[in-house]
């Protein structure tokens, strides 16, 4: 998710990035939200710095046997009281408001990615090695797949819908262990350290890798009891 201050004092090429993409500008109206939501939290905030204040001047107010200072102090703080939880529904609509806005604009490429509409305007960015010259015409890989019934397309397309392959036998232990050879070579060699988190983790996460709100549609959710039986509560009143 883009930082609010970096659109603040980059708003042209934050728009200028959007344009690479093909994207009208964003940056007024992005600021713009937030702009409502600085607001807001500053008048929350500053209701609960007077709020704070005036209950210790209450105290001065008794301690100088000014009853008068006191009681008015005693209504200026219900006051703040009873708005509070207005100003504070209020910050957290504009902050959610800004959080969903932001969640919406993809990254910025950035200043050596080539601009293009598809992928033939791709740039190559090295060559590993010489092409090799065969003797006949190559196969795509997909049909020495199938011709070795060890890519089967089919299931594949019924399970999971197209661009999808289920790998069978020696290619599916084949990618197995290509997977293991990865972490094999950086965890020993590279420095990284492997980890196994959780396969369940909260919207958060998602965000922070990149996952929501894009592919909201493709993943797998899980729900606690309680929210389960809530929502059937839900579904059942308004039958």
């Amino acid at each position: 998710m883009h930082d609010a201050k970096w659109i603040r004092e980059n708003s042209a090429a934050f728009d200028r990035g959007l344009a690479r993409r093909g994207l009208e500008p964003l940056a007024r109206e992005l600021l713009g939200i937030d702009e409502r939501r600085r607001s807001a939290i500053a008048r929350l905030e500053a209701a609960q710095a007077r709020r704070n204040a005036a209950s210790k001047e209450i105290g001065e107010a008794k301690r100088k046997r000014d009853e008068a200072a006191a009681e008015r102090l005693k209504d200026e703080v219900a006051t703040l009281k009873e708005s509070m939880p207005a100003l504070e529904a209020e910050e957290k609509d504009a902050t959610r408001a800004f959080e969903a806005a932001l969640a919406q604009v993809p990254n910025l490429p950035l200043d050596d990615v080539p601009d293009g509409i598809d992928a033939n305007d791709n740039v190559e960015h090295h060559c590993f090695g010489a092409k090799r010259d065969y003797a006949f015409t190559p196969k795509q890989h997909f049909d020495l797949g199938e011709a070795l019934g060890q890519m089967d397309f089919e299931t594949a397309a019924k399970l999971s819908g197209a661009r999808f392959v289920v790998l069978r036998s020696g290619l599916a232990r084949l990618e197995r262990a290509l997977g293991q050879f990865m972490l094999d070579l950086h965890t020993r060699e590279h420095g990284y350290t492997e980890v196994s988190p959780p396969i369940l983790v909260r919207d958060h996460v998602m965000f922070g890798t990149a996952q929501l709100p894009k592919f909201k549609d493709d993943q797998f959710s899980a729900y606690s009891e309680a929210t389960i039986a809530e929502r059937e509560n839900r579904a059942v009143a308004s039958l």
